[in-house]
């Protein structure tokens, strides 16, 4: 049996117990489907960001049979297993994963959906993901490695409104800037950020950019950046 998923992975077994040995001690997010998508496996670090209820198999189940949000894009996912399968090549995916419970932390990543593949036929998917990552000016001049992003107010510290204000100030942009963005007055904006100023017991902007950075809000952005798909194959 050959099992192929990706350049990254390539390992030759007559069972699973390697690649499951493999998955379960991974931090990336993996999962294996049948030839019919049901679920065959999820390993731990998948069941984290699924959303999936806790303490609930996914095993034997399809897509559509899940208690969770994305049960909804059943039939967009299962098209993409198809295709990945019909045409064994591996297509790459955008997921998007709300977690957390009440918190509902959103969490980005870039999959790789791959054949699984014995004796030459496809006889199931394999799900690779990783966080996405970005990458600034910053972490090039600090000589820092690119870094997850999230989704969403970071801290109960500031309201959501508020938070709008810290990420563009985080990005360098002006009172007046700010204000054009958010369809506010500079005025406005000015409040909010002396209220995070009082709340962090920071007095100045380079201040309240180095006080996000320790605490990595600097990971996060307003969840109206995010598209509304949890689920976008990103070539047919």
């Amino acid at each position: 049996m050959n099992f192929s998923m990706g350049k990254d992975v390539d390992v030759r077994s007559k069972t699973f117990d390697a690649f499951i040995s493999y998955m379960q001690n991974s931090n990336e997010f993996w999962y294996i489907k049948d030839r019919e998508s049901r679920f065959i496996y999820m390993n731990d670090y998948g069941l984290h960001y699924s959303g999936l209820p806790e303490g609930f198999n996914p095993e034997g189940k399809l897509d559509s049979e899940c208690p969770v949000y994305w049960s909804e894009m059943a039939d967009v996912i299962q098209a993409n297993d198809k295709n990945v399968m019909d045409k064994q090549k591996v297509i790459p995916t955008l997921m998007t994963f709300i977690y957390g419970g009440r918190e509902k932390r959103i969490q980005p990543f870039m999959a790789d959906v791959t054949p699984l593949i014995e004796n030459g036929k496809s006889i199931g998917v394999v799900g690779r993901a990783k966080k996405l990552e970005f990458f600034s000016m910053y972490h090039l001049e600090n000589n820092r490695c690119p870094e997850s992003l999230c989704f969403g107010n970071p801290t109960d510290l500031f309201t959501d409104r508020e938070f709008d204000v810290v990420f563009y100030a985080l990005q360098s942009l002006s009172a007046k800037d700010i204000a054009k963005r958010l369809a506010i007055s500079p005025n406005t904006v000015k409040k909010y950020l002396q209220s995070v100023y009082e709340k962090t017991g920071v007095s100045a902007l380079s201040q309240l950019i180095e006080y996000c950075r320790s605490h990595g809000y600097d990971k996060y952005a307003p969840n109206r950046f995010l598209s509304t798909g949890t689920y976008i194959p990103l070539i047919d």
